[in-house]
């Protein structure tokens, strides 16, 4: 049932909409675990963001620019205390129109030639799911633990209404092109909240040692992740995923606050091509380079699958 939430369109507009969508997509059931993952490797659903107190100086770890800001040194990882994060490899990245065009991407769902799409859709995400299961796998080999992220909103109550969605329900992005509020997307009523896993295009998830976690706000350092990485003993964040300038780039943040050395894959992350489109702005351009400034090791997916960390696994054949 469609959150009681939805504004700003017609009743039986609002009902047409959504009974195209689910046509195109068929429906889902809402799961906290999905189907088939090892049920102690699911962390729940949460919005409480992780605290802590000061962060203490290490003298010795240390990221040094060269002249220019054309390049940097790299933490030195330890397997064992390195932790892989994949977040939201979800519909509402993956699917895009036939064209990526303004035009296209924002077509609404009551549309007689709607696709299905999202126009969240990321021009990279077929690339970006690619490194990540380089990543993943090479990090399984040398013991790093992975951590899969979807960002779902629910209805906790039964109400018919979502409960955990937060100040993003106050946005309404693409109402003047006939969408309902953007974050329906993510809404566990509606197909394209769901993860994009296994097959030529998803991330192949090792549901038995990889963990699991549902996140409602944009970082993905929750209370539950923060405390299974203290529990394991990590120190540092590989941060991939969707979308770079809103949970990839908040979830480098926070885990920089928090005091975990942070290393930001710059292939390995993509936002949505619309506001590019619209803006002229790449944000995989520009904010990798201003988290590499002062908050994030970044880096490209093959030089961390050559960093000694990763010495002697696999993986790197699948690039």
């Amino acid at each position: 049932v469609p959150s009681k939430r939805l504004q700003d369109q017609p009743p039986m507009a609002m009902m047409r909409c959504f009974v195209r969508v689910l046509l195109l997509f068929g429906t889902t059931a809402a799961a906290y675990c999905p189907e088939g993952w090892e049920e102690s490797k699911c962390l729940g659903s949460s919005g409480t963001l992780a605290s802590s107190g000061p962060v203490a100086f290490k003298e010795d770890e240390s990221i040094q620019w060269t002249a220019g800001l054309s390049g940097h040194s790299h933490y030195a990882l330890e397997a064992a205390k390195t932790a892989v994060l994949i977040i939201d490899p979800q519909k509402a990245y993956a699917a895009c129109p036939s064209n990526l065009t303004v035009e296209e991407l924002i077509k609404s769902p009551s549309a007689e030639d709607f696709e299905g799409h999202s126009p969240l859709c990321c021009e990279k995400f077929d690339d970006v799911v690619k490194n990540q299961n380089a990543i993943a796998k090479k990090a399984r080999e040398a013991g790093s633990p992975v951590f899969v992220v979807g960002h779902v909103y629910r209805d906790l109550d039964g109400d018919g209404a979502v409960d955990n969605c937060g100040r993003i329900c106050d946005f309404d992005a693409l109402g003047w092109a006939g969408w309902p509020k953007v974050w329906n997307l993510w809404n566990a009523a509606l197909p394209w909240h769901e993860l994009v896993l296994g097959g030529d295009a998803g991330f192949h998830a090792d549901t038995t040692a990889d963990y699991y976690v549902e996140k409602s706000v944009y970082s993905a350092m929750t209370a539950p992740v923060v405390d299974k990485l203290t529990e394991l003993g990590v120190d540092t964040v590989v941060v991939t995923g969707f979308m770079t300038q809103y949970c990839s780039v908040t979830t480098s943040r926070h885990a920089h606050d928090l005091g975990f050395k942070v290393v930001y894959v710059q292939d390995a992350n993509d936002g949505p091509i619309l506001p590019q489109l619209l803006s002229g702005v790449d944000e995989n351009a520009a904010v990798p380079l201003y988290l590499g400034i002062a908050v994030a090791d970044v880096i490209s997916t093959a030089d961390l699958l050559a960093s000694p960390a990763f010495a002697g696994t696999t993986a790197t054949e699948e690039l």
